[in-house]
Parts: C-alpha cells; sequence; structure tokens
C-alpha cells in the first residue's frame, strides 16, 4: 500500500479498502475499470498508452485488479476493422459492468464521456482523478 508523508493511506486506497470490508478471503481485489481515451490508445499514441499503464499500475498498487480494454483488446483484435471495433466496445461493456467502480484518470475524451454514461445508467459509482493520480470527485 503505498502512503503519504504522513503514513496515512490516500483516498484511492481508502476506495478500495472499503471495498474489500466484509469479504472473506483476505486477498480479495476488487476489479476497477480503467476510463480512458480509446480512440488514443487505438490510434497507437506511445506517450498516451503509458499513461494508461500507469493508471493500472496506481489502480494494482492500490489493491485493485485493473481492467482496461484498451489496452488488451488491441492485442487480438483490429480496432481499424468496423465489424471488430464494434465488436470490442461491447466487450469493454461486459467488462465494465463487472468492476466494482469505474476510475477515469484526466479530462474526458468524447469516448470517455460515452462509457461514463453507460455506468451511470446502471448506477455504477465513478471516481475521477486528475492525469497526475489525484482524487478529484
Amino acid at each position: 500500500m503505498t502512503t503519504t508523508n504522513e503514513n496515512l493511506p490516500t483516498l484511492a486506497e481508502k476506495a478500495i479498502e472499503n471495498l474489500r470490508q466484509g469479504k472473506p478471503n483476505p486477498n480479495y481485489r476488487p476489479m476497477i475499470y480503467i476510463c480512458a481515451p480509446y480512440t488514443a490508445v487505438v490510434m497507437n499514441n506511445r506517450e498516451i498508452i503509458e499513461q494508461v499503464e500507469s493508471y493500472c499500475r496506481f489502480v494494482y498498487k492500490c489493491g485493485g485488479i485493473p481492467i482496461c480494454p484498451q489496452l488488451y483488446l488491441p492485442r487480438f483484435l483490429n480496432l481499424h476493422n468496423y465489424a471488430e471495433f464494434n465488436t470490442s466496445i461491447f466487450m469493454a461493456v461486459v467488462w465494465m459492468r463487472k468492476c466494482a467502480e469505474i476510475w477515469v484518470f484526466g479530462e474526458p475524451t468524447r469516448d470517455m464521456k460515452w462509457e461514463i454514461k453507460k455506468a451511470q445508467k446502471k448506477n455504477q459509482p465513478v471516481r475521477y482523478f486528475t492525469e497526475s493520480l489525484e482524487v478529484i470527485k
């Protein structure tokens, strides 16, 4: 668990700890959906990809299981193919539904706003972070 200078858990760590409450397995980690700029990752923007990877690492270090379709799906789907891109969107929504929370990093792009609306429509908790990993909502 990463901590602040005062040796207190960060707000993100507290959020994960709250999700772990009441779980019988002490190793339980909640799945957290990473809401990040999908199009920039599909377009292979290396800087954005590294940023999204850092978000996943952050969730992992806070005690969660990061779920990030943007990083996984391009490994075997051709997201420039219309049918496969649509399949990827369906798969991402299925994974989102299985997650305890959705964590949004940075200024939401058009694709991210769509994912946020999908999550809110199903009353899934959404947390917002700056690009520097500070909680903002």
